[in-house]
């Protein structure tokens, strides 16, 4: 079962995801922004938006945080872990209590830090767009649904394993780029709250509470239905920090600790 560690790990990943992802929408969407400026085109700028946050993705994933904790960042991704049996009950809530808190400790940061241009953007709260409240549901269900049937592939499969910061971050760039006009791509439920809580705006909340856990919840039975569990629950297993979630596969068998 994790532990302090891997919790607090996941914590300041989270918060880091949280403040970097927001920084991208006000750098890009805020009124006055000189890259509004430079890039007049929307369009565009969601596909420079899409690839600067596969890039934070990717790089929390690789780096020692990711490494320690898994980098879920994720409730949904961590939820669907839990229904493959990588994760007991205390880890999964203590994952998901981590990952609401630094959501919104990050959100926080960047209120504080852009001011005026985080509040002109709503803080990057997600919404409905084209299509209303149930295409946006459908998309962030089908989205995630997408997004955890690759991590659990790749994390599955040791020659893919290495590469699965790069592929999420490479998906979730085109996910943005087709989606993101109709749903907000959140993709995340802690993505969606900590804004929402900070800036106090949560009249569609609950689709991006609801529906990335339905879809993660989808791949995940759907998975095991075709193999039985997942090697690991990290999507970078790296021998140079232990690994805590249940059975796995990647850990030599005199690396393991009794929890596993």
């Amino acid at each position: 079962m994790p532990t302090w560690r891997e919790i607090a790990a996941e914590f300041l990943g989270t918060m880091v995801f949280l403040g970097l992802v927001l920084s991208v929408l006000v750098a890009v969407f805020a009124s006055g922004s000189p890259v509004v400026t430079a890039i007049p085109s929307a369009d565009l700028r969601r596909l420079l938006t899409g690839a600067l946050v596969g890039c934070v993705i990717a790089g929390i994933v690789y780096s020692p945080v990711g490494r320690i904790s898994g980098g879920h960042l994720n409730p949904a991704v961590t939820l669907a872990f839990l229904r493959l049996g990588k994760i007991t009950w205390r880890g999964a809530a203590g994952y998901v209590a981590a990952q609401v808190a630094g959501a919104t400790l990050g959100a926080v940061v960047v209120f504080l830090a852009w001011g005026r241009h985080a509040t002109s953007i709503d803080l990057g709260v997600t919404e409905p767009g084209v299509g209303g409240t149930w295409a946006a549901a459908a998309v962030e269900a089908a989205m995630t649904f997408l997004l955890v049937t690759l991590i659990l592939n790749f994390v599955d499969r040791p020659l893919l394993m290495p590469f699965t910061g790069a592929a999420v971050g490479l998906l979730v760039l085109w996910l943005i780029f087709a989606c993101a006009p109709v749903s907000g791509t959140s993709l995340n439920p802690a993505r969606s709250l900590g804004p929402a809580l900070v800036s106090r705006t949560w009249p569609h909340l609950w689709i991006y509470l609801i529906a990335p856990p339905v879809g993660a919840l989808a791949a995940a039975v759907l998975y095991r239905r075709k193999r039985h569990t997942v090697a690991c629950a990290k999507l970078m297993h790296d021998d140079t920090y232990a690994c805590r979630f249940l059975d796995c596969h990647y850990t030599r068998a005199e690396h393991r600790t009794p929890t596993q």
